[in-house]
């Protein structure tokens, strides 16, 4: 060892490999245009709201019904999303988009701190999906979209991770399988 260093070893995973907790089929999702244009056919308000939320978010259902208006930060374009997991609650603090942003000061301004923003129950949001877009459609077909449609904007997956709250990138880096990595590009990175 030069200079008395120790050099660690890391025990490292292989990300290519699938991970136990990993589902190894292809996600479904929406195209962008098709979420927006089923979104534009929604007369009712609250409906209309929610599911732009989730698509615009990627937020679980879960979270998105257990959010209240006092969890936004609107000055900072941050909200804090709770989540139950194993009986216990979690949170983590994510990116509003700017538009998003408006659209939530203005749907919860007559809204108290402690109001929930979406005051629905799981099962109603599962029928909202059907009802307005498919039958095979469910909540998470926005998840999916979101994180689908970030990778396609060129979105670091490493911020996706994070604002998604997955426990492992892995579970994240299956979305590649849909949008691949333009590795030539990134070979323009490198200098020789």
């Amino acid at each position: 060892m030069e200079n008395n260093q120790e050099i660690q070893v890391f025990n490292r995973q292989d990300l290519t490999k699938p991970n136990n907790y990993v589902k190894l089929e292809i996600r479904k999702y929406l195209d962008r245009d098709v979420i927006n244009a089923k979104l534009n056919q929604i007369s009712n308000q609250e409906h209309r709201m929610l599911l732009t939320f989730m698509w615009r978010s990627g937020v679980r259902v879960s979270e998105a019904i257990l959010l209240t208006k006092g969890k936004m930060d609107f000055e900072n374009y941050l909200m804090t999303i709770k989540w139950l997991k194993n009986r216990k609650y979690y949170e983590r603090v994510v990116p509003l988009h700017p538009q998003l942003r408006d659209l939530m000061q203005l749907y919860t301004a007559p809204m108290k701190a402690e109001d929930k923003v979406f005051p629905f129950s799981r099962q109603r949001v599962w029928q909202l999906m059907k009802k307005y877009f498919d039958k095979n459609a469910h909540p998470h077909t926005l998840r999916h979209s979101f994180a689908v449609n970030w990778l396609k904007c060129d979105g670091d997956i490493v911020i996706l991770h994070k604002i998604l709250g997955h426990s492992k990138i892995q579970t994240t880096m299956e979305y590649l399988k849909i949008v691949p990595i333009d590795q030539g590009k990134e070979l323009l990175k490198i200098q020789f």
